[in-house]
C-alpha cells in the first residue's frame, strides 16, 4: 500500500485529535490493521460493555458518525452517539461488529510496516519532529513489537479532551447499517 494514503489518514487524525499522543497513533494504526477483534472475542462481554456505553455516551457533539483508520477507508470506527441519535440499536450494531471481526484477521507486518511510518516521521529530520518524545516513541515502539502488538487505550489526554465512544466496523458493516438507519454513508 502507498505510504502517502497512510500519511494522509495521519495528518488527517492529528489535526483533527490535536492532542493525540502515541498511544492513540499507536491506537489508530492497530485498529486500521487488526479490526475490531479484541473487542469481540466474547459475544456477551461485548454486549454488556456496548450496552454500558450506550447508556453513558451521552449527547452528540460536532463528530460525524464514521470516520477512517484505514489508508484506503476498509476499516472505519462508527461513533456512538451519533448513531444513537438516529435510532441506531445495539443488537444491530453488534451483529455488525462480530461480522467485521470474522472479515479482518489483521497482519503484524502491516502493522509494524504502518508503524516504522509514523516513527520515520518523527526523527529529527521528520515532518513530525518535536512533536512527540522521541526516546518515549522508540520504547513504546518497542515494547509493543515484543508483546506482539497488542491493544492499548487511549491516552488520558485524548479520553478527556475528545470522551471517544465509538466501535470499529468493515467499511461494508458501516455502509449497511447506514443503509438501514436511512443515513448517509459519508465517512470523514
Amino acid at each position: 500500500m502507498d505510504d502517502d494514503r497512510l500519511i494522509s489518514l495521519l495528518d488527517i487524525h492529528m489535526a483533527r485529535y490535536p492532542v493525540m499522543e502515541i498511544a492513540d497513533v499507536y491506537k489508530l494504526l492497530h485498529q486500521g490493521t487488526f479490526g475490531p477483534g479484541h473487542l469481540v472475542s466474547n459475544k456477551k462481554t461485548a454486549r454488556e460493555w456496548l450496552e454500558h456505553d450506550f447508556g453513558v455516551a451521552g449527547q452528540p457533539g460536532d463528530e460525524a458518525l464514521v470516520e477512517h483508520v484505514h489508508p484506503t477507508g476498509a476499516i472505519v470506527r462508527l461513533h456512538l452517539r451519533p448513531y444513537i441519535s438516529v435510532g441506531g440499536e445495539i443488537k444491530k450494531l453488534l451483529d455488525a461488529m462480530v461480522r467485521s471481526a470474522e472479515q479482518v484477521t489483521g497482519d503484524p507486518a502491516q502493522m509494524a510496516a504502518w508503524w516504522d511510518v509514523f516513527a520515520r516521521r518523527c526523527q529529527p529530520d521528520g515532518p513530525l519532529a518535536g512533536q512527540f518524545p522521541l526516546r518515549e516513541l522508540t520504547l513504546f515502539g518497542r515494547a509493543r513489537v515484543e508483546e506482539q502488538w497488542p491493544a492499548v487505550h487511549h491516552s488520558p489526554a485524548y479520553n478527556e479532551a475528545y470522551r471517544p465512544s465509538y466501535r470499529v466496523l468493515t467499511e461494508r458493516e458501516a455502509e449497511s447499517l447506514c443503509a438501514t438507519l436511512r443515513v448517509p454513508y459519508e465517512p470523514v
